[in-house]
């Protein structure tokens, strides 16, 4: 059975990690810091396979040095030579395969103009996946820092139009924030 579970790391982010029971592998979403993606593979008992970037923030990615130095691991991410360790790039037109999983890759520019989602239709779970990093949040979507707000809303539409049972993994928890926002 595959799990999806939250790593928090620094104030607010979290790392995902989708672990596989049988073979006790795992691999981790945005990882911003090694620590805590140690210290979690170590205490569920899982062995680290592959990690995924959905953009090339500091953030996001500053843990993949350590996590690599003593893994021959794929790391996958958005076709941007910003961050040199992603070592199978990604766009629209690319797949990926872990335990069994299948993903397709949303290209999903505005926060920043690398941004992609990993998306799932057939989890075995009983609902479909994505992982959209800094795009969408609870009750708001990320900051413009590199694309402009047409290419937010035509990210935030694609979003949108997966089905709607869809599970959304965010990588920042803003939620109150965002719905104490909503309330002004």
């Amino acid at each position: 059975m595959i799990h999806i579970e939250p790593i928090p790391a620094f104030n607010d982010n979290y790392i995902w990690c989708i672990s596989d029971d049988t073979s006790r592998k795992a691999a981790v979403g945005d990882p911003g810091d090694a620590a805590p993606v140690e210290q979690a593979l170590l205490d569920r008992q899982l062995e680290l396979s592959a990690i995924l970037i959905t953009h090339h923030h500091f953030d996001h990615t500053g843990g993949i040095e350590q996590l690599i130095k003593h893994r021959n691991i794929p790391v996958y991410g958005p076709e941007n030579d910003a961050v040199a360790l992603i070592n199978h790039r990604l766009n629209e037109r690319s797949t990926l395969s872990l335990f069994g999983l299948n993903f397709s890759v949303l290209e999903i520019p505005g926060h920043t103009l690398d941004h992609i989602a990993p998306y799932c239709a057939d989890t075995g779970l009983g609902y479909p996946v994505v992982f959209c990093g800094d795009t969408l949040f609870a009750g708001g979507c990320g900051r413009i820092f590199e694309g402009d707000p047409a290419m937010m809303l035509n990210s935030l539409h694609k979003l949108a139009a997966l089905p709607a049972a869809t599970r959304v993994y965010c990588a920042h928890e803003y939620t109150l924030g965002n719905l104490s926002f909503c309330l002004l």
